[in-house]
């Protein structure tokens, strides 16, 4: 096969990996979809490895390893192929190139770039894991990115495309296509996904991938990899005629063709080169081949130098930026001295979901990816930002003032891909208390007005609310704290505001409700629609 064909192969696999990613962030969902991307999240090298140890050593966690395999023979091929952040760099490098004048749509080799830059990045992320913070992961790792840039900012478009074409398409009698319930993301979540992706659009239409080359994490592991790769890209002097085109079109800015050397850390295995070489001038070589003569040159002299002067700033600029963003608390609302809602209300740490075993374990495992976050079907799940501190920034979170956790509904736990949610079933999913329901007397609408309500109980599914005398004909509710799973239910019927009369305070780590008996619950209500 001619080594010029491999390039369109590796556009073919990367697009169609790419789209069965997108497809499942964006919450497209069928049996046969869901088992690809399955299988394709088990080769996210971060995600694969993280879980790893998340699950105790299982075999669903050994993606890494097939991923370390590929690089080991071949050279970063998940980069140019399996990584779909990779694939978003190449597709936005592509496009920006076609508006660009021919002279300045060259790529040219860098040797500084083999820096001690990237290689600080990954220890610095690994020594953070190590003490228990996914930080730098969480900001850096190419899926997670993906993930945040997909669900913050295209998902909120693709559900406006959807809904529109199906209220179009209902309106003529047609209900093939339902409509998808809108998403309401925290800002501060948001404008952290447009800096990742305002940074990851620059990089990628000026430099093609000098992100994978200089701050990716997972790059950099495979690049230590890759300099000892089995099959590396080599030059054949005899051919080459130093025209540089390999140069100029090698987006991992890779290629020294005055030296003919190849940066094997830095080859992102796009092929590129061997596409534009007419004379054949490039070549697979097998470094593990027996050979008394070569006419390649191996890779030398290649100068280590400083980080350059932009790489600094760029980084002191994220630094300043991530610790410049105010923290976007509740603004206290002037109201009336005897109005519901006016007692301060809100559990001390963030609630997590059901399956993650606790705030512990949800930490050290999740890297922000925010799939949970899109495949929520009542939109409960949102990014927080400093709600777990720097040890888990931007990790998801249970927003009881947006929506509740639906009784049945195991989506989260099925589509984690680090194991920071546990795979679990309905029978377990109906006794995890995430949290304990609290009740504030003195701010319930019963109180204060002397009217009936009575929405925390109609809707609490375990009969862990219930409804007693107050007053006359009126009735308070009462929590029974070995019934309630800290669904959320009864805070976000609860209508008071700018507090709610019951809130869900989370428990640390998780514990077991009591089980409600076969002929006890749910309450019917739970499959009606919220009044507020």
């Amino acid at each position: 096969m001619s080594l010029k064909k491999l390039k369109y192969i590796r556009i073919v696999i990367s697009l169609l990996i790419f789209s069965f990613l997108l497809l499942f962030f964006l919450n497209v969902h069928n049996g046969w979809l869901d088992g690809v991307s399955t299988v394709l999240l088990r080769l996210q090298l971060f995600p694969s490895l993280i879980r790893f140890f998340a699950v105790a050593f299982s075999v669903s966690s050994l993606g890494f390893l097939v991923v370390i395999l590929l690089t080991f023979l071949f050279g970063r091929i998940y980069c140019s192929s399996l990584c779909p952040l990779g694939t978003l760099q190449d597709i936005i490098s592509n496009i920006s190139r076609r508006f660009r004048k021919k002279l300045k749509r060259r790529f040219v080799y860098n040797p500084s770039k083999k820096s001690i830059l990237r290689y600080s990045v990954l220890a610095a992320a690994v020594l953070l894991w190590f003490f228990g913070s996914l930080f730098l992961i969480n900001l850096l790792d190419p899926f997670s990115n993906f993930g945040k840039i997909t669900v913050t900012l295209f998902q909120p478009v693709f559900s406006w495309l959807n809904n529109s074409l199906s209220f179009f398409m209902q309106s003529r009698d047609i209900y093939t296509l339902s409509p998808m319930l809108a998403q309401s993301l925290p800002i501060d979540a948001v404008a952290v996904s447009v800096g990742i992706f305002a940074t990851v659009f620059i990089m990628s239409a000026f430099r093609g991938r000098f992100f994978c080359n200089t701050l990716c994490p997972a790059g950099s592991i495979l690049g230590l990899v890759s300099t000892r790769s089995v099959f590396q890209i080599r030059f054949r002097e005899e051919a080459c005629t130093m025209c540089r085109k390999c140069e100029f079109a090698c987006k991992g800015e890779c290629i020294d063709s005055i030296n003919k050397t190849v940066d094997a850390s830095r080859c992102v295995s796009c092929f590129n080169c061997f596409t534009v070489c007419k004379q054949e001038g490039l070549y697979f070589h097998n470094t593990m081949a027996k050979t008394k003569k070569t006419t390649t040159i191996p890779l030398q002299n290649i100068a280590v130098e400083n980080s350059q002067a932009e790489k600094r700033n760029f980084l002191l600029t994220l630094a300043a930026g991530a610790l410049s963003i105010p923290l976007l608390n509740k603004v206290s609302i002037a109201v009336p001295a005897e109005s519901p809602g006016i007692v301060p209300t809100g559990t001390k740490a963030p609630v997590t979901p059901p399956g993650s075993l606790g705030n512990e374990h949800f930490n050290n495992n999740c890297i922000a990816c925010y799939l949970c976050v899109g495949a929520c079907p009542t939109n409960v799940i949102v990014p927080s930002f400093f709600d777990y501190g720097l040890k888990g920034f931007m990790q998801p979170k249970l927003d009881y003032t947006k929506s509740f956790c639906n009784y049945d509904c195991l989506r989260c736990s099925e589509v984690c891909p680090t194991g920071a949610i546990t795979k679990i079933d309905k029978e377990t999913k109906h006794t995890a208390q995430v949290g304990i329901a609290k009740f504030v007397k003195k701010s319930c609408i019963v109180t204060v007005e002397g009217t009936d309500c009575g929405a925390c109980s109609e809707h609490c599914p375990t009969k862990a609310v219930a409804m007693i005398p107050f007053r006359g004909n009126l009735r308070l509710p009462e929590v029974t704290e070995e019934l309630c799973i800290g669904c959320g239910a009864c805070e976000f019927a609860c209508p008071t505001e700018p507090y709610k009369a019951i809130f869900v305070e989370s428990n640390f780590e998780h514990k077991t409700a009591q089980a409600l008996g076969e002929d006890e619950g749910p309450r019917e209500s739970e499959e009606e629609e919220f009044p507020f």
